[in-house]
């Protein structure tokens, strides 16, 4: 075997050990995330008078820091719908009492690396039941994790995201 070549029966073999629609871990995930792109949706969330959006902050290896429009990657055989309802319950420990979409679609490429490199997102405009928990709410300076309310786009926005700037 070249050192281009997979030895594909292994690569099955392990494979079939896998159920992915539990998750496939992060160092997995990581790897076959550059080499396909990832599904994903994205949620826009409005507030219940429909005048802010709801961004969270990111500050990590491969998006640095800055505003984040909330999402997350599809599992296998999950419905988008599922996701959009997961993204809601594990970012913010809420439910959903509007979902709209998806509203778009949008490709998005990182042009520097290949990990986390291209995603499909369907973009879903959503209503949480009820506000963010306030402890994590964002009053001054920005924390990984935490949340606030933009009434317009904010100027840092995580750039590979700026085709979402149409919804904020």
């Amino acid at each position: 075997m070249t050192d281009n070549e997979v030895d594909v029966g292994l690569v099955r073999e392990w494979f079939d050990q896998i159920d992915a629609r539990k998750g496939i871990g992060q160092e997995l995930f990581l790897a076959i995330s550059q080499m396909t792109p990832s599904v994903n949706v994205d949620l826009i969330i409005k507030s219940h008078d429909d005048s802010s959006t709801l961004l969270t902050w990111r500050d990590d290896e491969y998006y640095g820091p800055g505003w984040h429009v909330p999402g997350g990657v599809i599992r296998f055989k999950e419905k988008l719908i599922e996701r959009v309802h997961k993204v809601a319950k594990v970012e913010f420990g809420r439910e959903l009492i509007r979902i709209e979409g998806p509203i778009g679609f949008h490709e998005m490429f990182n042009t520097t690396r290949d990990v986390r490199g291209h995603f499909v997102s369907f973009v879903f405009s959503v209503t949480l039941n009820k506000p963010p928990d306030p402890k994590f709410q964002i009053i001054s300076e920005p924390f990984n994790g935490g949340w606030s309310w933009f009434s317009e786009c904010p100027e840092k926005l995580i750039p590979n995201q700026s085709d979402l700037k149409q919804y904020l």
